[in-house]
């Protein structure tokens, strides 16, 4: 292991989920874990983003009314609290969780974001429409917790983040996709009331089957 790269809690962490941003340089720490998640999911061979094409798809609409990504940042430190100037989403601190025992990241320096503050995780989202309901939502892309910080109820705090914002802005619903192999993220889903639609499958059209299809009706 690398000593150098790796950085322990020992008796309490903080966390912080905020919108991710140009200025904070957030773009090569989200890269990574999407690269991270697809690993997880065995789906590197699909992984076509960049940090240029993220940069090109974030940030050209106010946030949550297109590709919005939240970042999840831990420290042993608590967070300031204070009035933020983006009133799209205000910064989710909870300070001073206790751990039971020490834990070690061991890619602490590769997600440094600042001084004592590390990125753990993400979710990305954007609008949805389904055209049975009265009101619009949000999909729920992605969410990601570092193998690292998992059992520590952080992905509860960005699957509750994206509720919340969907909930304050008048929206009906956030839906999303789990693999069928997840279970422990199937149970997670299912104890937070989401809904399993069985009815139902995913299908996707991408790549030369895409250009084939609109080549129809060129």
């Amino acid at each position: 292991m690398d000593q150098e790269n790796s950085s322990t809690f020992t008796h309490q962490i903080s966390a912080r989920i905020r919108l991710v941003t140009v200025p904070n340089n957030d773009i090569p720490h989200l890269h990574k874990l999407i690269t991270q998640m697809a690993n997880y999911h065995n789906l590197t061979e699909y992984l076509t983003v960049t940090e240029t094409s993220l940069s090109n798809t974030l940030f050209k609409s106010p946030p949550f009314h297109s590709f919005t990504a939240l970042i999840l940042e831990v420290s042993p430190n608590p967070f300031p609290i204070t009035p933020h100037k983006d009133l799209s989403f205000n910064p989710i601190i909870k300070n001073n969780f206790n751990l039971k025992a020490s834990m070690l990241d061991p890619q602490s320096n590769t997600f440094r974001s600042e001084n004592d503050v590390y990125v753990a995780g993400h979710v990305l989202v954007f609008p949805s429409y389904n055209g049975f309901f009265e009101k619009p939502g949000l999909n729920m892309d992605q969410i990601f917790v570092r193998k690292c910080y998992r059992g520590l109820g952080f992905g509860k705090m960005l699957f509750s983040a994206v509720a919340s914002v969907a909930a304050k802005m008048g929206m009906g619903m956030v839906d999303w996709v789990v693999a069928d192999w997840n279970g422990e993220s199937i149970k997670f889903y299912e104890k937070m009331g989401a809904y399993y639609v069985s009815d139902y499958r995913l299908y996707k059209l991408y790549g030369e089957k895409l250009q084939q299809c609109a080549n129809i009706s060129g």
